[in-house]
Parts: structure tokens; sequence; C-alpha cells
């Protein structure tokens, strides 16, 4: 059994795992800052760290054959951090972009691991609850994050001082994770095949994490042309949002185990439903529980989907497809803005209006598929 340090130390990986969002409540102030710059790219921002972490992940075994996957974490985490930083200080442009695209490269070093760790440290039972565990202090990390966001709004470029807690993540698994003990080196490195429902579960989480993009993304916006609230109640909503994310996450292993696949249903369908009301009120009341609603009900499909891509696989599996799904998250992300952006043309209201539909409707067709099938 490992010690509480440990634990407390791997999975405070996963409260930063998806810290590049924690500038997604300023996109408005970011526009008014750069006038001249399109929508897409103000965006891209906050989603071309996810695209360059792609850069790190594909050498991630490699990495970690000759360095160690501890090493290899901390690493990441520093230059994630330096990178991370830097846009507080600067007023360029081009030059925060390049900044935010560094910071990609350390994600992608230590993004992985936040699952990998608990898959090779803890096995059965223990191991579905940490992963449970795992998307909810994901969703703790970018709400408390997020809400001293809030705080900070009214100083756009104090938010991306916040990256610095990556060096305390850093000094964590430093003095208290040791390299997995089951993972021979020789498997890191190794060609590893995995079955094709395997593969299904990889495509379904990039949808998945496409859906919950989109919202994330426009929902400032959303929330601005709508007049449902000034930029502090957008990023608190957001902060709020992902404390739904926590108590979903907290309390996926008692669901699971009620419902079983039905789990993914309910995740999609109780989101869809989230969305349609968020599309049809203007009451800034309602419109706060509805994104709220949204990310609980929708934060109990992440852990579904690693737990069920995890059973019956061997640790170099496990390894690899962590890997792949962490691909599969993060070219979701870059690819957002563009689908959103394009989509959102068509429909009866707004750009911004039209994406929160196509959203809702996707999702209920997604609750279909998921109820009738038997192999997901």
């Amino acid at each position: 059994m490992k010690s509480t340090k440990t634990t407390i130390s791997i999975l405070s990986l996963s409260t930063v795992s998806n810290i590049t969002t924690v500038i997604t409540g300023v996109i408005p102030q970011l526009k008014q800052s750069f006038p001249n710059v399109p929508t897409t790219m103000i965006e891209w921002l906050v989603t071309i760290a996810n695209f360059s972490a792609l850069l790190t992940i594909l050498p991630n075994p490699y990495l970690c054959r000759k360095l160690g996957i501890k090493k290899v974490v901390i690493f990441g985490l520093i230059i994630s951090a330096t990178a991370g930083v830097i846009p507080a200080f600067i007023n360029n442009f081009l030059l925060i972009m390049c900044s935010r695209f560094i910071l990609g490269l350390g994600v992608g070093l230590f993004s992985p691991h936040a699952i990998s760790l608990i898959a090779h440290n803890y096995q059965g039972e223990f191991r579905a609850r940490l992963l449970g565990y795992q998307t909810g202090l994901t969703a703790l990390g970018n709400a408390v994050l997020l809400g001293i966001a809030g705080l900070l709004v009214g100083i756009w470029r104090a938010v991306f001082g916040l990256y610095l807690i990556l060096i305390v993540i850093a000094i964590l698994i430093g003095l208290f994770v040791t390299e997995p003990e089951n993972l021979a080196v020789k498997t890191i490195n190794s060609k590893v095949n995995l079955p094709w429902q395997k593969w299904q579960l990889v495509i379904l989480t990039f949808i998945t994490y496409l859906l919950i993009w989109g919202v994330q993304l426009k929902l400032p916006s959303y929330f601005q042309n709508k007049q449902l609230g000034n930029p502090r109640v957008i990023n608190l909503t957001l902060s709020a949002m992902n404390l739904g994310g926590l108590v979903a996450g907290l309390s996926f292993g008692k669901l699971h185990k009620k419902i079983h696949h039905f789990t993914l249903t309910l995740g999609y369908l109780g989101a869809a439903i989230a969305v349609l009301i968020l599309w049809i009120t203007d009451t800034s009341y309602l419109a706060i529980i509805a994104a709220i609603l949204f990310n609980f009900v929708y934060s109990y499909t992440g852990p579904y989907l690693i737990f069920a891509s995890n059973q019956g696989l061997e640790p170099e599996q496990i390894n690899s497809l962590s890997s792949y799904l962490t691909i599969s998250t993060i070219i979701s992300a870059f690819f957002a803005p563009l689908i959103w952006n394009y989509l959102g043309n068509f429909g009866p209201q707004n750009l911004t209006s039209n994406v929160l539909l196509w959203i809702a409707a996707i999702l209920f067709i997604m609750s279909i598929i998921t109820l009738v099938s038997k192999k997901l």
C-alpha cells in the first residue's frame, strides 16, 4: 500500500492537468485588449497549449525510458510554470501565443501521468475510486484557480501568475513519488497493440471533450451577449461548474457500481438537458444553475471512459492507452474553436447560441447511442 503522502502527491497532479483552461474566463478581456485579432485566434490562446502538448506526448514513452516517469513529470511542470507566467509581463499577442505553445510542451510531459501513475500504483476498486477522485480533483483544481481568476479579472494579466502553482506540484512529486515498480523498462518503448473496443473509447473520448470545449469556450461570450453576468460572474460560474464536477468525480464510484454502463448515458442525457435549458433561458440565475448542472452530470463521462478503457489491459497497454486518451482530448481542444465557429454559422440565432443548440442535439444523439449499445 502506498503512503498517504504518495497518494496525495499523485492526485495533486490531477488538480493541474487542465490548467490551460484557467484563462478561459478572460476571453472577453482578451478580445478587448486585442480588438484586431480574430475570435478564433483569441480562443486558441486557451487551446493552443493542448495542441503543442502533442509534440511531447508522442515521444513521452521514449523520454520515460531514458529519464524515468518521475523526472519527465517534474521537468514538464517546470516548463509549464515558466512559460505560463510569461504573458503577465508582455503585451505582444504573438509572443503570448508562443508562450502558450511552450506551456503545452510541458503539459504534454506531465498530463498523461495524472492517469498512468494511478493505474500503475493502485489496483481494483481502489483504482476505480481514485480515477473518480482524479476527475473530481481536476474539477476542484480548476474551480479554485478559476475562482481566483475571477477575483483577478479586473487585471487580466495577473491571471497568468496562477501558473506558478505548478512549481509546488513539482516539489510534491519530487519528494514523495517514486518510479513505478511494476513497469519494466523494456515495455515502455515496446510496440503495444490495443483491442478495437479500446480504440472506440478513444474516439468517444475525443467527441466527449470536443463537446465540453464548445460549452466552456462559448460560455463567457454567451453570458456577455445575453447580459447574464459581468466578467466576475462568468469566472465564478466557471469555478462553480468545476465544483459540480468535483461532486460528480467523488460520487462516480458509487454511481457506477449501481448503474454500470448507464452512467455514460446519464452523463450525456443530463448534459443535453442542461445545455438546452441554458439555450432557452434569459434569466441569469437559471443560466448559472444550468451551467453548473451541465458540468456536474457531464463529469460522470470522463472517469467512466477512463475506467472502461483500462479494464483488462496489461501495464504497458495502460501506459499507451493513457497517452492516446490524452492525445484525443488535446486534439479535440485544438479543433474545438474551428469546428464550433464553423457550425455556429448554421442555426436560428447568433453564432454563440447556435453552438449551444448544436451541442445539445449531439448530446441527445449520443445518449441514445450509449443507451442501446451493449459494448460501451
